[in-house]
């Protein structure tokens, strides 16, 4: 009969088993993982978001200033602009030149990921009280639509 001492001695696994174990596992871990998680949803949902809050910005622009703000977006990315102003007054026709600020300088305008899907509306024109003269529109970005009502009002969906 084996002695309690000899049979504590073979129980359990060697330091040399463990790290081959812990050796194979991150190397599994390395070359499968990336593979199982992609950032593409993410992205999509996250440039949504910013062009669902670039869209009331641009509202709340149009309304604050009581010119019209123009909001384009294409498959390189969306930009809001203003006409030049005609003195202390807002011009009614001529070229869109004058970008519309963020609040903290930036320029209103972002180009998509690369894993961004964007199939858009074109041009929209939020007239001084903030409503789309020309009606609602949506844009679908990836799995994600955004909704602009008639009156200019921004949902997500």
């Amino acid at each position: 009969m084996a002695s309690a001492a000899s049979r504590c001695n073979s129980a359990g696994f060697t330091l040399v088993e463990l790290v081959a174990t812990l050796t194979i596992a991150a190397i599994l871990a390395a070359a499968a993982g990336p593979r199982l998680f992609s950032s593409q949803p993410f992205a999509a949902r996250g440039y949504a978001d910013d062009v669902a809050s670039a869209l009331r910005q641009a509202r709340c622009v149009a309304m604050a200033s009581g010119c019209e703000v123009r909001f384009t977006i294409d498959t390189s990315g969306y930009t809001a602009m203003q006409r030049s102003p005609s003195g202390t007054h807002c011009a009614t026709a001529g070229a869109w030149s004058t970008p519309v600020q963020r609040g903290d300088g930036r320029t209103l305008s972002a180009g998509p990921p690369s894993a961004a899907n964007v199939q858009a509306a074109g041009a929209l024109v939020f007239g001084r009280d903030g409503a789309l003269p020309g009606g609602g529109a949506s844009i679908v970005i990836g799995a994600h639509v955004i909704s602009i009502d008639a009156g200019g009002w921004v949902q997500r969906q």
